[in-house]
């Protein structure tokens, strides 16, 4: 009933700012007296990779339990919480550079992910269609489907914001929060949390001065209450700058176009009326530099846009200027001269969230019959997914498939898992490109690194490889029930476009409704082990099996078998365990 309560009130929160996007927001503090708030954040956070990474002081959300919820709701009472300064670590980029990323203790972890969802309830309903970061429902799938209907795009701004997690600005941040939220010790919790600090990599402590740490909970959703000013801001452009109802015609595509209807009306011969047909071809429509003709389309995705104009290069330059002053000046964001290009769309590929933007056909194509075809094609980017897989040891330097080594303990069916997992995220976002038809290489590539790495484990040739399991590599085995389960690799049998993946993915974005947080409670339940229910529990939490050191712990050996990532333990068989007292049939659950 109280869980009710609580969901009741957050739904009034996102109701009443989807109906008027100036609503200030009040009373927000007193929902983290709410024990429920941090039952659903658990729930929401536990299962995700970093739940059992620890912060600063070694803790993670490993041990969550009804203590660390009273302590939490008593510190806000008083307002004595205090933020643990952030454990950073510098994980490699794309381009060579490092990225640094920032891992919060378990307590922090709940209280940013319930301010993740207090300001979800606020902004979500708010924020521009054309933003499609970290959002429900939105992707860069999403993203990619708006930039799909620019047809006629003369020119494209691809924008890039220096460092914006880095530099985001407190002061700045703060004043955009107080436009919509009228709660003083709201709005000082989130301070406490935007300068918490972090330890260096020599455990040096570093002020939080600025910047909004990534890897927290909250710092995607700041991210885009930050940003959306920068939305508003082009969505001001676009209306202002936006003129023509229509092109004007292209004089020099009307007479050919007469002369071709000419043709055909007095039966000439067919030579002659493809000849005419493929000059009209070769000419633009409509006049592509009509100066009373311009539009402007936008769209952004964290803290990377794309811009895409129908207008002279001299105001691409203006705006791009426009855009600099404003981030500068308004937000305290620097815009990469360097990396912000203006390109134009018949002459360079736009590359812009994995994916490669191209006008027709291709500049290159030997089929272009129509050079100035003007619909825009998304294409995947086949070289970037190659040196994915040559990183990823699957392949050599020119494509050549091998096997993997660091998979040769696993067993066959975690083998053939594992290159399920690659094809998938590789190429099932890629269906409704056109060049799709260049992803049977990748398949090609994954279907035989995986074969190779079962002939180096089992010691055979490859032919035989594929005479035990076929083509598919289908595998029959027991699972840790003795269940009888079989896997195979799941290969494409076609390789042919879908036409309507990106627009099915645009028509199925919504407004912002309340997720649907799960209410249970794990700390309700009775210890796994010793199913004593008077004795209050602790949540024990394993690492992703990806990231468990072979051979496994006992415990560990039981929550793969269950296929849990948490269990409650009571504190006797919580302590029993971490000191590993237990064997493996005093673990399984009578």
């Amino acid at each position: 009933m109280e869980q009710a309560k609580l969901m009741q009130k957050l739904e009034g929160y996102r109701r009443r700012n989807a109906a008027n996007h100036e609503y200030v927001n009040r009373d927000l503090y007193r929902l983290f007296y709410d024990k429920d708030l941090y039952i659903i954040a658990y729930n929401s956070v536990k299962s995700n990779d970093g739940a059992e990474t620890s912060g600063s002081d070694g803790t993670s959300l490993h041990g969550f339990c009804q203590e660390w919820v009273t302590e939490l709701i008593a510190a806000m009472r008083a307002e004595s919480y205090q933020p643990q300064p952030n454990k950073t670590m510098m994980i490699p980029k794309s381009n060579g550079k490092m990225r640094k990323l920032s891992f919060p203790n378990g307590k922090d972890k709940l209280i940013q992910e319930a301010l993740r969802i207090i300001l979800e309830c606020i902004y979500e309903p708010t924020f521009s269609d054309r933003s499609h970061g970290f959002r429900p429902k939105r992707s860069t799938q999403s993203a990619i489907a708006d930039v799909e209907t620019w047809n006629g795009t003369i020119w494209f701004i691809e924008g890039d914001i220096t460092a914006c997690f880095d530099e985001i600005d407190h002061r700045v941040l703060e004043s955009i929060l107080r436009e919509r939220i009228n709660d003083e010790r709201f709005l000082r919790l989130i301070n406490k949390v935007l300068k918490a600090g972090y330890f260096d990599m020599q455990h040096n402590y570093r002020k939080g001065k600025a910047g909004n740490a990534q890897g927290s909970c909250c710092s995607p959703i700041l991210c885009n209450i930050y940003l959306d000013k920068l939305d508003r801001f082009m969505e001001h452009i676009i209306e202002r700058d936006t003129t023509g109802d229509y092109r004007r015609q292209n004089p020099e595509y009307a007479r050919a176009r007469y002369q071709y209807k000419k043709a055909i009306s007095r039966d000439s011969d067919a030579k002659s009326v493809k000849s005419l047909r493929n000059e009209m071809n070769k000419l633009p429509s409509t006049d592509r530099y009509d100066p009373h003709f311009r539009r402007i389309r936008y769209v952004r995705y964290a803290d990377d846009f794309l811009i895409g104009l129908i207008a002279p290069k001299a105001y691409a330059v203006e705006l791009k200027q426009e855009i600099k002053e404003f981030l500068q000046n308004k937000l305290c964001l620097r815009l990469s001269d360097e990396k912000t290009k203006i390109t134009h769309s018949s002459e360079h590929d736009i590359h812009f969230l994995g994916y490669v933007i191209r006008m027709g056909y291709g500049k290159h194509n030997k089929f272009q019959t129509r050079p100035f075809d003007s619909a825009l094609r998304v294409h995947m980017n086949t070289e970037g997914i190659l040196n994915k897989l040559r990183d990823n040891g699957m392949c050599t330097a020119n494509g050549y498939p091998i096997g993997v080594t660091r998979l040769l303990r696993e067993s066959p069916q975690d083998i053939i898992k594992y290159g399920n997992q690659v094809l998938r995220g590789l190429l099932t976002q890629q269906r409704g490109c056109c060049n799709f038809f260049e992803g049977w290489r990748i398949q090609y590539i994954i279907q035989y690194s995986i074969a190779k790495t079962l002939a180096r484990k089992f010691d055979i040739s490859l032919k035989k490889v594929f005479a035990r399991y076929g083509n598919s590599l289908s595998i029959n085995y027991q699972n840790a029930k003795g269940h009888a389960r079989s896997v195979k690799m799941a290969l494409y049998t076609s390789f042919a476009r879908q036409k309507s993946f990106f627009s099915t993915i645009k028509s199925a974005v919504t407004s912002f409704q309340l997720p649907a947080y799960s209410l249970a409670n794990p700390l309700s339940q009775a210890c796994y082990i010793c199913a004593n229910p008077h004795r209050y529990v602790s949540m024990f939490h394993r690492k992703p099996k990806k990231k468990l050191d072979k051979p496994y712990s006992p415990i560990v050996t039981v929550m793969l078998a269950i296929n849990r990532r948490q269990i409650p333990l009571c504190d006797p068989c919580f302590a029993n365990v971490e000191a590993n007292r237990l064997q493996l049939n005093q673990l399984k659950r009578r």
